[in-house]
């Protein structure tokens, strides 16, 4: 099993050194609607479509309003509807599992379309950036260290349960651990870039809103795992799961990153 997953995670790193450094601004997005189709196609059994064909069209149907989005040139708007998506996947992981309405299938659909299509735009809006590579390396890296600190700090400190229902093996320490190793990869990137002080505070403001609602786009994913008795979102990836397991933070993160860059007057 060590093996798979070794060879996955070199291949997908080099996919995503290609999508950064090479690919040209429409490869670039057509290379992301691929990842938002299977994303969506796993998103459709998250939400409770077991039918292969059902999935499929959902997939399908996601891509369309991908089209649509970019042929009216509508992803800066739709990223103003990221805070009211995430607000109300806060609330659902708050209510887990007494609240009702999540359940349905139509709103778990409803609520992927929005979510995988914002996600899609964010991205697209982030490649029309001058310093597209310096802001989505940056995204990567504050998903990465909220990841990666909130497991180290959960291991070594963890005591009380950020979501017991949801995911109980996440803690609260284990969050501030990861938030607090994001702000010094903050310091680090100001220092490097030179940034005057009001920018550095800019910057460490929109990474600690960015991490922390990483954490969310886990944990809503963990929410619609365990309501279908999943363990991962499909078998895409030998050794990692499937697609959404790979982005489930990245979700969350990239659509209110770049709506923040941009009311920040970066993008």
């Amino acid at each position: 099993m060590l093996l798979p997953r070794i060879l996955s995670a070199i291949v997908m790193a080099v996919l995503f050194i290609c999508a950064v450094f090479v690919l040209e601004a429409s490869n670039f997005i057509f290379a992301m609607g691929v990842v938002v189709f299977l994303a969506g196609w796993e998103w459709a059994r998250l939400s409770g479509v077991i039918n292969q064909a059902g999935r499929v069209l959902f997939a399908a149907f996601i891509g369309f309003i991908c089209f649509v989005v970019l042929i009216y040139n509508l992803q800066k708007t739709l990223l103003y509807l990221s805070p009211l998506l995430w607000l109300l996947a806060l609330y659902w992981v708050m209510r887990y599992p007494a609240l009702l309405i999540w359940r349905h299938i139509f709103s778990r659909l409803l609520f992927g379309v929005l979510v995988l299509v914002t996600t899609w735009s964010s991205l697209v809006v982030l490649k029309q950036s001058d310093n597209f590579v310096v802001w989505v390396l940056l995204l990567m890296g504050l998903i990465w260290g909220a990841d990666s600190g909130a497991y180290f700090a959960g291991r070594a400190f963890g005591k009380r349960k950020l979501a017991r229902f949801v995911s109980p093996g996440k803690s609260w320490e284990g969050v501030i651990g990861g938030l607090l190793l994001t702000q010094v990869g903050i310091v680090v990137f100001a220092i490097l870039s030179d940034v005057t002080f009001f920018n550095w505070c800019m910057l460490a403001a929109i990474a600690l809103i960015t991490s922390s609602v990483s954490v969310l786009g886990d944990l809503t994913e963990s929410l619609f795992k365990r309501h279908e008795e999943l363990k991962d979102s499909s078998h895409l990836i030998p050794g990692h799961g499937g697609v959404m397991d790979r982005v489930d933070s990245l979700v969350a993160a990239a659509p209110i990153y770049v709506l923040l860059l941009s009311l920040a007057g970066w993008l």
